[in-house]
């Protein structure tokens, strides 16, 4: 065999034997299918997600359906944990908070909370009687007003809900809505539901 024969047969080694590499390390089309299966094949934990929050911040209510949407998905995988932050600069966020814990008390606080966020243009304006909403609201939903108008001026949902604020202080929020998925802080927040649920799914299948 001559040299030139042998250095073709050594060139057409070395090509296979790459290609095969590269085919195998991922580079090629196959890399796609591999990470289309990677969650399938993992075991899923419980994320969860706490989300402060003001009923009369507009940005807020526009997050309430992505984490409505989340909690669908995901069933018990996604725990969204809602957490008052009022902010002053809104004459009736305070009530509101508190129509949302004594909704809680008689256990229709998602029924409060849809319905704060839902019609929060006509409650939330500093020339409304946000009282008269909320007690509107709360008849809308079926509960029992004496105690809702008890609870609604008691002392520990007061409490209650400036624990939630000094608590985001801590955390370092300043602005609504603030999101922590397992503790963690997101610097940014999620500009569209499929962002929000792959930032959720990092932590869910996280090793």
């Amino acid at each position: 065999m001559n040299k030139l024969s042998i250095q073709i047969i050594g060139l057409v080694a070395f090509v296979a034997i790459a290609g095969a590499a590269l085919f195998y390390g991922g580079v090629f089309d196959n890399s796609q299918e591999s990470s289309a299966t990677d969650n399938s094949e993992r075991t899923a934990r419980t994320v969860q997600v706490l989300n402060y929050s003001d009923y009369s911040c507009p940005a807020c209510r526009a997050y309430a359906p992505l984490t409505e949407r989340l909690k669908e998905e995901y069933g018990d995988l996604v725990q969204v944990e809602y957490r008052h932050f009022v902010l002053g600069s809104f004459p009736h966020s305070r009530l509101a908070s508190h129509a949302a814990e004594a909704a809680r008390e008689q256990g229709m606080f998602n029924e409060m909370h849809n319905l704060l966020y839902e019609h929060q243009e006509r409650w939330s304006a500093r020339q409304a009687d946000a009282r008269e909403y909320i007690i509107g609201f709360a008849e809308e939903i079926g509960l029992d007003m004496d105690q809702f108008l008890e609870d609604l001026e008691s002392e520990e949902i007061h409490n209650l809900v400036d624990a939630h604020r000094e608590e985001g202080i801590r955390r370092t929020v300043n602005s609504t809505p603030s999101f922590f998925i397992d503790g963690h802080k997101l610097r940014q927040n999620p500009q569209s539901y499929e962002q929000f649920k792959s930032i959720v799914e990092l932590y869910m299948y996280r090793d």
